[in-house]
């Protein structure tokens, strides 16, 4: 509930607008992600989402003996958002499910952000995903997303049209309003914008431009719909060329022996060169240099498929060094900035300090909290 889809989405307007809310642990969701499913068959839920991260969770891990006796056929609105949406995660879920009632309309990728209070576009009601191919060339090296039915095309999925009240917009970068399939920045205005930050005068007035607010986020319009292509912050310049990390990020989790969702590709900038430097960071529980090896190769073979340019360093790395968000996003911005101090790969504490350490916190709190009765 700290996060604003959570907080707001779910709860606030379960309050607000006085329907049936039911809630469980994310923690029990991911230990077992079938109870998501077994949820909404035993309450007959109309509602429920999450991020891709959750869908892709699901089809990893939930096999057809778990879905037996499940009738989702009362699930109305899959949201999907958070994160970028990929569009062969709703293919498979939805293609999994079937036979279990969801209709695959039933999935509706969206977009918002907390200085919108939530929502900013949505895809129309029981129309189902909408995916764009476009030609990863033109896109990387002009802006502009040309479309692209080849087998190599990039593919995005569309966040719908702008909510109620709402405008979105996408600026080139001199401020001026992009055409059609011109990708920009995302600005967008509505009810529902924040008036600023707490306490943060500086950051509240580049959060503006004039009367619109700046998502932070790149994008184009094409027939009125937003498609998302990635961060302002995330986006890697090298040669000119405007490079999203991405769809690259998902080609390297899919490869055996690389953990799902636990890669990052940044740009670090080079001074010597004055252009940023493609790093790829990606998690593997292996540690036999021959299948080091493997990955390593495959790896670098994916950089030049999907940015047609060799990256300037890999590296494979333990568990957990692949920094997060609470809400699971990629703490890009510390991660480059560990690399230029020389440390992308810190060594964690061994899993016994960590067991002592989670043990004495919460024999101190258990003492506290006596002290307080007391």
């Amino acid at each position: 509930l700290y996060h604003d889809m959570g907080l707001i989405g779910a709860w606030l307007g379960a309050l607000v607008v006085g329907f049936p809310l039911v809630l469980m642990s994310p923690l029990a969701f991911l230990a077992r992600p079938e109870r998501w499913l077994q949820a909404i068959h035993n309450h007959r839920a109309t509602i429920s989402g999450g991020p891709n991260f959750a869908y892709d969770l699901c089809n990893r891990r939930i096999d057809e003996p778990l879905l037996e006796g499940l009738d989702l056929s009362c699930w109305r609105l899959a949201f999907n958002g958070a994160e970028p949406v990929n569009p062969a995660t709703i293919k498979q879920f939805s293609e999994q499910l079937a036979n279990r009632g969801l209709n695959p309309q039933a999935m509706t990728p969206v977009y918002g952000l907390a200085e919108a209070t939530l929502g900013v576009a949505f895809t129309p009601r029981s129309r189902g995903p909408r995916i764009d191919s476009v030609s990863r060339d033109q896109l990387f090296a002009r802006g502009v997303a040309v479309v692209d039915e080849s087998a190599d095309a990039m593919q995005l999925v569309s966040s719908g049209i702008a909510i109620n009240e709402f405008e979105v917009r996408v600026v080139d970068e001199a401020g001026h309003e992009a055409p059609n399939r011109v990708a920009g920045e995302v600005q967008f205005k509505g009810p529902g914008v924040t008036s600023g930050y707490f306490r943060n005068a500086q950051a509240t007035r580049e959060l503006f431009d004039s009367e619109w607010a700046r998502s932070g986020d790149r994008g184009y319009m094409a027939d009125g719909e937003l498609y998302i292509t990635g961060r302002d912050k995330d986006v890697i310049i090298r040669a000119g060329r405007n490079l999203y990390p991405y769809e690259l990020e998902q080609a390297v989790g899919e490869l055996p022996g690389v953990r799902r969702g636990c890669v990052a590709v940044i740009g670090s900038e080079d001074a010597g060169s004055g252009t940023e430097q493609v790093i790829v960071l990606a998690e593997t529980r292996l540690t036999a240099a021959a299948e080091l090896a493997v990955i390593h190769e495959q790896i670098a073979a994916l950089c030049i498929e999907h940015l047609d340019l060799a990256a300037d360093e890999i590296v494979l790395a333990p568990p957990q060094s692949v920094l997060k968000t609470s809400s699971g996003k990629i703490r890009r911005a510390a991660l480059v900035q560990r690399h230029q101090q020389g440390e992308l790969v810190k060594a964690g504490s061994a899993p016994w300090l960590q067991v002592l350490r989670l043990t004495a916190g919460s024999l101190l709190l258990a003492a506290c909290r006596g002290a307080r009765r007391v």
